[in-house]
Parts: C-alpha cells; sequence; structure tokens
C-alpha cells in the first residue's frame, strides 16, 4: 500500500467498491489511546484480548524503569478492569438530538 501511495481513506474506497465490509480499526491489544469503546467492545466482544489486556495494564503497574508511581492502561489512572466504561446512556441520559448540532443556537 506504501508502495501504491495509499491512504488508509484510499484503501477504505477500494475495500468498499469492491464489496468488502470495513475493517476494524487495528491497535495494539493494550494500547493506552484505546477509547471507552474500544475497552468496552474488546471486553464484550473479545473475551481473550480483554483478559491480556487486564494483564498487560497488571504487569506495567510498577515495572517501568524511569517512571515514578503506577501506570495504567487506561486514561482515568485505575486498573483496566475496575475502569467505568460506561456510557451517559447507560447513566440514563437521553440523546435528544444525536449529531443534529450544526452550530447555529440562537440564529
Amino acid at each position: 500500500l506504501i508502495e501504491s501511495r495509499m491512504t488508509r481513506k484510499d484503501c477504505l474506497d477500494w475495500l468498499k467498491s469492491h464489496g468488502y465490509p470495513k475493517p476494524p480499526k487495528s491497535a495494539c491489544i493494550g494500547c493506552p489511546f484505546h477509547s471507552d469503546a474500544m475497552w468496552r467492545s474488546m471486553r464484550n466482544n473479545d473475551r481473550a484480548a480483554w483478559d491480556d489486556a487486564v494483564e498487560v495494564d497488571r504487569a506495567i503497574r510498577t515495572g517501568l524503569r524511569g517512571i515514578r508511581g503506577e501506570v495504567f492502561l487506561h486514561r482515568s489512572g485505575v486498573p483496566l478492569d475496575e475502569a467505568d466504561l460506561s456510557t451517559a446512556a447507560d447513566h440514563g441520559q437521553l440523546d435528544l438530538w444525536p449529531n443534529e448540532c450544526e452550530g447555529m443556537c440562537g440564529l
């Protein structure tokens, strides 16, 4: 793909035009940049990957040279298997206008 100078968008367009489904984003199991949605999906749909991520999270807690304090994969700074991965909807928040904002309130 690099030799063909194809971007990620080019690849997705090619897949779509040839009838392939959109592939999921790829990332390391223990990537600290995962969103809560990605962590939830892993926990709910790929238990082996989730268990591996939880193990990585435990393993890095105090084992990184040059870093003081504890290290966590989840941005909340708690063990991954204790992180709140719920959504606002899980807490009863209604989504009254999904994706309807056009930035023109009051006009």
